[in-house]
């Protein structure tokens, strides 16, 4: 019976089984011969040849490729909550050769043109190719815009699944994770880590029977086989969700353009938040490249006050400067090299505790006129400026640092209070974590784990130490000195109650890529550690181009101390009692049963509660079990409990937020 463009077909028609078809039907051979009377007489002759060729005929017709479709590898956080994973989706294609007239084409194109919201002419054009067997409609369809297209019948379109990259988080780490086209990962550690998450396709020969079905000839491949890898991340999916939360409140607050915000661990060296901001979905990623930069590791921007930390680390290290040597600061402007060098407040004479406390750019040019040329670029080099970190992300910037062999006298000045240099935010706060771990720079570690889908380790991370860049006497009392900053400097508005912080406010000048010169543009920042008698995070938060009070001991100080509060609590850190080793400083655990184990020796005090274990309730009993054990849940995604942060044992106060992850479980 003839096909028409609203006739319908059998149901196992409409809807293929899970595989990409990679060709259709090979159309019957035109040179076929057509034994007519006049060549009857030497059929005998032929009969066999022909029977045999006529048979091959019918299996070309019959006969397939088919593909099964590579399976990504998923993407986890560090307690194994889901940040990206693969889910089989339908994709609409056509026939072409199954629409016999123009009529046919244009009421199957205007029925899907409804169905899809798409344009009526450009799906005419796809379905009127005639010598094709195989057009795309649409990739990767919704599940409204599929069922809307099975339900038409239409006898020559047909829906097949595909597998689709999901991410249950949403903006949550978007920067960080990137996104997948149809060539394979885009952006971020998609791109970077796409030939072990990609897993590698099967084409298998296959027939079809007389109803239409498609019958493999081997049998189906094993699912391991097309499997990519499983990645565990060093990011915690509470840190960073906080991180991202107080950043983009200081930037909406501040009327900035952006800003980020990076986490570490100071003892392993472990990324637990990235932050940029504005954010966006990796599943509906858009087309602007701007949004999709992760500005922590690709902007090298010029540093700003926060240089001086490893300036008066480099004098203090190598013997310039004396901590009870005073440096005259002129009272806020100083005429030298040809320049006249500002303060924003008048200083007159001050030690290195009072210039690093008051920020004063005059004192710190001084001191690193102490040091000179050669050796304090060799002290930044040291801490790891103008180097890439080795992060694992793609277009990380390596910032740049002057030759001292070309460097004017004026440079000198200039990078002692961070201009005429840039780094990027992951530089900086690793350069400020080797402060915090008592003078070791430390590579950072994003990617922990790398699995195959076989269960073998391909990638495994631990703590890796680059080089000292202190002595550790050195490094103690540079931390005193930030805490003056907090204490009784600059930095006051990064206080955290019963937490020590030490740190240093930022504010540098941006220049004007269209003018040349410094534009009205500054970036706030602050730099630092916690807690800083026992350094456990450090802490680095950047607001680009704020209005109003541009400074960063206004605009990013606060950010940094509620980032910094919430990530302390969500590691059961509680700071407002003597520090227990068991509770107090609980790291959170790849594998949560042995954080339960290590824990469930001490008992919680009288304002503090133990998390229950959450994995596999559905979202409302987690609330609940919260509920009853006096905390508050905090519910991401939907479906069953895959995830929670803090993990099952840990001690918290009590009314803290527990983070629940939920996703589908097959």
């Amino acid at each position: 019976m003839p096909a028409t463009g609203g006739g319908r077909r059998p149901e196992h028609r409409r809807h293929r089984s899970p595989l990409r078809l990679l060709s259709l039907l090979v159309p019957r051979d035109e040179r076929a011969p057509r034994l007519g009377a006049d060549r009857a007489v030497r059929l005998p002759h032929h009969v066999e040849l022909d029977r045999a060729r006529l048979s091959r005929l019918a299996r070309e017709q019959t006969r397939r490729e088919i593909e099964w479709a590579p399976r990504r590898g998923k993407i986890s956080d560090r307690n194994g909550a889901p940040l990206a994973v693969t889910q089989d989706v339908d994709s609409i294609f056509a026939d072409p050769s199954a629409f016999a007239t123009l009529k046919e084409r244009e009421a199957a194109a205007s029925a899907l043109a409804r169905a899809l919201r798409r344009d009526r002419a450009d799906l005419l054009r796809r379905i009127s190719q005639e010598n094709r067997r195989f057009v795309w409609i649409q990739r990767r369809a919704d599940e409204a815009q599929a069922a809307r297209v099975a339900k038409l019948g239409i006898d020559g379109i047909e829906l097949v699944k595909e597998p689709k990259r999901f991410y249950p988080q949403r903006e949550l780490a978007g920067h960080l994770l990137g996104f997948v086209g149809d060539e394979g990962g885009q952006e971020g550690l998609e791109r970077e880590l796409d030939p072990s998450l990609r897993g590698k396709g099967a084409s298998l020969p296959a027939l079809r029977d007389a109803r239409g079905a498609v019958v493999l000839e081997q049998g189906a491949p094993d699912p391991a086989a097309l499997a990519g890898a499983s990645v565990t991340l060093s990011i915690d999916t509470a840190i960073q969700l906080a991180a991202e939360r107080e950043l983009a409140r200081a930037v909406s607050a501040s009327h900035a353009s952006g800003g980020f915000a990076v986490v570490i661990d100071v003892e392993s060296g472990e990324i637990l938040a990235l932050a940029s901001n504005p954010t966006f979905d990796a599943n509906k990623p858009g087309r602007d490249p701007m949004r999709w930069r992760n500005r922590a590791v690709q902007d090298q921007l010029e540093p700003g006050s926060t240089i001086k930390s490893f300036v008066l680390a480099a004098a203090l290290d190598r013997g310039a400067i004396s901590l009870d040597q005073s440096f005259y600061c002129e009272n806020g402007v100083w005429a030298h090299n040809g320049h006249r060098i500002h303060d924003t407040h008048k200083v007159q004479w001050a030690t290195p505790v009072t210039v690093l406390s008051e920020s004063s750019n005059i004192c710190a040019a001084k001191i690193g006129e102490a040091v000179g040329k050669e050796k304090l670029v060799a002290a930044l080099r040291a801490f790891g400026f103008g180097e890439r970190t080795g992060i694992g992300l793609p277009g990380e910037g390596k910032g740049s640092v002057p030759d001292p062999a070309r460097m004017p006298a004026i440079a000198l000045d200039t990078i002692s209070y961070g201009q005429g240099m840039s780094a990027t935010g992951i530089q900086t706060a690793m350069a400020m974590a080797a402060i915090a771990s008592g003078g070791t720079l430390l590579e950072p570690i994003l990617v922990k784990e790398i699995v195959g889908p076989d269960g073998t380790v391909l990638v495994h991370r631990e703590r890796k130490e680059i080089r000292r860049v202190l002595r550790p006497e050195t490094a103690l009392v540079l931390t005193g000195m930030l805490v003056e900053v907090v204490d009784k400097g600059t930095g006051s508005k990064a206080r955290i109650a019963g937490v020590k912080v030490a740190g240093k406010t930022g504010t540098a000048q941006k220049v004007d890529p269209v003018r040349g010169g410094y534009g009205a543009g500054r970036l706030a920042s602050f730099l630092g550690f916690v807690p800083a008698d026992a350094p456990k995070l450090t802490v680095l938060v950047a607001v680009d181009e704020p209005e109003g009070d541009v400074f960063g001991g206004s605009v990013a100080a606060p950010a940094f101390a509620a980032i910094a509060s919430e990530s302390l609590r969500q590691l059961g850190f509680a700071p407002a009692r003597p520090r227990d080793p068991l509770a107090a400083r609980a790291k959170v655990s790849v594998r949560p049963a042995v954080a339960r184990t290590r824990i469930a020796a001490s008992t919680p005090g009288p304002d503090q509660a133990v998390v229950p274990d959450l994995i596999g309730l559905s979202g409302s009993s987690a609330a609940q079990k919260l509920r009853d054990s006096a905390l508050e849940a905090e519910v991401r995604g939907s479906g069953r409990t895959v995830a929670q942060s803090p993990p099952a044992g840990v001690f918290v106060q009590r009314g803290a937020r527990v983070l629940v992850t939920l996703a589908q479980v097959q």
